[in-house]
């Protein structure tokens, strides 16, 4: 009932023919997603839901199905690049972020894909004080890894990715970490709209006797609720919200659509940490259990403008936590959407 703010979520050009055939080039605001969003997805994290974008400009060249991509990244902590209207200053992450990176992504290969990739990333200008329990002072942290989906028979599959991470934060600690998970696939029905999972996701964690190495996974672009929409507010003590690290899940999850508008989906989680958290006593205990998250969700597309969806999660905390209360999350929303286009 209020207006709170107007913005560009994508604006950029496409030159589609260079003078190699098989390059690409766009520059501007832009979605980028890899893979299943592990390293890339989400571009501001302080703005919720609302947008995901990324400042970039991504140099592609393919050739058949394989595709190799050059990507530079600039994500201010405010915007400052495209005007808005009613302009609150919304600030959209704790600094500014910067990155060069490479991708590579290769789909020649009747059963299997595979996904590789580098990337350069600058973390600066945190403007919180020193002594702010999640201050951060300047660092740059590089980031190799790859993914790959096997098809397996039965309607099985096996999907994998695994990455490590190194580098340096002002004064003088280091970067060591890693991160990575692999699940098993099975998909039902004749048109393989049921599928179940099961599977690990991993992301390392500081150890507290070696305070000079930070060993928490950097989740570089990935700060969003990809496993939880309720957890994720739980996480602002520790680093910052969405920031996912320190968290090791098992995880099983099955779909269910008794008709192809409408999806249901159950999942369930089990949590820890690879270190207690050193923070205060009266948040956090000396375990490393974060609880069980359990997670139920209908999703209804009534066409292409219409559609909708309600969501619920319950978190029981474990020792990682001082409190024992359970917490929940519900949602439901309905959201509109047109598009048109202009030609020149």
């Amino acid at each position: 009932t209020h207006m709170d703010e107007g913005m560009f979520e994508t604006a950029y050009v496409d030159i589609k023919r260079l003078f190699v055939k098989g390059l690409s080039l766009r520059v501007g605001r832009q979605n980028l997603i890899k893979g299943e969003g592990f390293l890339i997805l989400e571009g501001n994290p302080w703005d919720g839901s609302r947008s995901i974008y990324h400042n970039a400009a991504v140099l592609g060249y393919e050739r058949g199905k394989a595709k190799l991509e050059l990507i530079g990244i600039f994500d201010p902590r405010m915007d400052r690049f495209l005007p808005r209207l009613n302009d609150k200053a919304h600030q959209l992450i704790e600094w500014n972020e910067s990155a060069l990176g490479a991708y590579y992504t290769d789909n020649r290969f009747k059963k299997t894909s595979l996904e590789a990739y580098l990337f350069y990333k600058r973390e600066f200008g945190d403007i919180r004080p020193q002594t702010h329990a999640q201050y951060q002072a300047d660092r740059y942290v590089y980031t190799a890894g790859g993914r790959t989906v096997h098809k397996l028979p039965n309607a099985f599959s096996l999907t994998g990715e695994f990455a490590w991470q190194w580098g340096h934060q002002r004064p003088n600690r280091e970067i060591r970490a890693w991160g990575g998970y692999g699940y098993l696939k099975r998909t039902f029905g004749a048109q393989k709209r049921h599928y179940a999972t099961f599977g690990y996701w991993g992301m390392s964690g500081s150890d507290p006797s070696t305070p000079n190495t930070i060993g928490n996974w950097d989740p570089l672009f990935s700060r969003w609720p990809k496993w939880s929409e309720g957890y994720i507010y739980t996480q602002f003590k520790e680093v910052g919200v969405a920031y996912w690290t320190n968290t090791g899940m098992w995880q099983g999850e099955a779909v269910y659509v008794p008709w192809k508008p409408l999806s249901l989906r159950g999942t369930v989680y089990q949590m820890h940490a690879y270190h207690p958290y050193p923070g205060s006593r009266q948040q956090y205990g000396n375990g490393t259990g974060r609880g069980q998250e359990y997670q139920l969700r209908a999703d209804l597309t009534v066409n292409k403008h219409w559609r909708g969806h309600v969501l619920y999660e319950s978190h029981v905390p474990g020792s990682f936590y001082a409190g024992k209360d359970p917490g929940f999350f519900f949602r439901t929303e309905v959201s509109y959407q047109f598009t048109g286009q202009v030609a020149f």
